[in-house]
């Protein structure tokens, strides 16, 4: 049985030969030239169509030494903060020609760094990393001079940019919120000692120290389940509860919510709480949790733009963009603010 051979990729040069142009003229029409007279253009696409050309755009690409592709990275699609983020990103690159590649990073130092070394790898022109979890020098080493921009942390790295917003703000507006509130015995779930995100830990460290405070700290995961598992634990232990909660984030925060409804406890009436990020969810009316803004798809945009300036060959030392946090009261610490 006679086998057939792949059929051959349409190359320029046949279209060249089909309008009877040179190969030079096609690559200028692909590129989108001026310099082409209209029926030029018109006859070059034409046979284009007809042949079934497709442009090989990586190759172009490469061959001005840029992918107009950028790697971003994610900490965790589970929270929809991120998902915020990313939005703010797409806005920030619309309109720039650049395409994104997304990979997850789930809290393990191993898999960003290799995602990372893979978006290299792939000849991205830059990488966004938005919830980085590893070092700065392992990070410095895996980009090998790739523009990075990081998002939610400041990393001392040259050529490494930062967008975040003041963390620590975020934690002792937290405090003084619910020390306004009355509250004295005010708890903080925290996140696990080892991820590199301790400003808002400090910032209310320090705000309960200011008020003559004794500070309690629980560590959780970052998830509605661990939030939820820590409260378990908490309640099992027959401990004298806290009358407030400032949560790492709005899902452990709302994790916390469901374990105290499951024991029969009223939020704010029993335990007044406060999440931070303000994710969508957060505003439900059947939540209402009092929040943290941390501005996520600004923090997007910001980078999104941070970014572009570098490729665009913008000069200069790292530069670290800082946003000012906001609190948004609701009805899980103040029964008056509605939901």
């Amino acid at each position: 049985m006679k086998q057939t051979s792949p059929a051959r990729s349409v190359t320029m040069e046949d279209v060249a030969r089909e309008a009877g142009v040179s190969r030079a003229l096609v690559s200028l029409v692909m590129r989108d030239s001026p310099k082409v007279s209209a029926a030029k253009r018109t006859a070059v696409l034409e046979s284009a169509a007809a042949l079934g050309y497709s442009p090989n755009r990586l190759a172009s690409r490469l061959a001005s030494h840029r992918t107009n592709t950028l790697g971003v990275l994610f900490l965790d699609l589970h929270n929809s903060v991120f998902a915020d983020i990313y939005d703010g990103i797409a806005e920030g690159l619309a309109g720039s020609g650049n395409q994104v590649m997304v990979a997850v990073g789930s809290a393990d130092p191993g898999t960003e760094l290799e995602a990372v070394r893979n978006f290299v790898d792939l000849r991205v022109d830059g990488v966004i990393l938005a919830g980085y979890t590893g070092s700065a020098g392992e990070l410095d080493a895996a980009l090998r001079g790739t523009a990075a921009v990081v998002i939610t942390r400041e990393l001392k790295v040259d050529g490494v940019d930062s967008v975040l917003t003041d963390d620590f703000r975020s934690g002792a507006l937290a405090v003084e919120h619910l020390h306004g509130l009355g509250h004295r015995r005010i708890a903080h779930v925290d996140i696990s000692d080892w991820l590199p995100y301790t400003d808002r830990r400090e910032g209310y460290l320090h705000a309960m120290k200011q008020f003559g405070l004794e500070p309690m700290l629980v560590h959780s995961d970052m998830t509605e389940r661990g939030g939820r598992n820590v409260m378990e634990r908490f309640l099992a232990s027959g401990a004298v509860l806290p009358t407030a909660i400032f949560a790492h984030n709005d899902l452990t925060a709302i994790g916390i919510m469901g374990a105290l409804a499951t024991h029969g406890l009223r939020v704010p009436d029993d335990v007044a709480i406060v999440g931070c990020d303000n994710i969508e969810l957060a505003a439900s009316p059947l939540i209402g949790l009092t929040s943290i803004d941390q501005h996520a798809e600004e923090l997007g945009r910001v980078a999104a733009q941070v970014m572009l300036d570098r490729l665009a060959g913008s000069a200069g030392p790292a530069v670290t963009r800082k946003l000012e946090p906001a609190l948004v009261v609701r009805s899980s610490s103040n029964p008056g603010a509605g939901p």
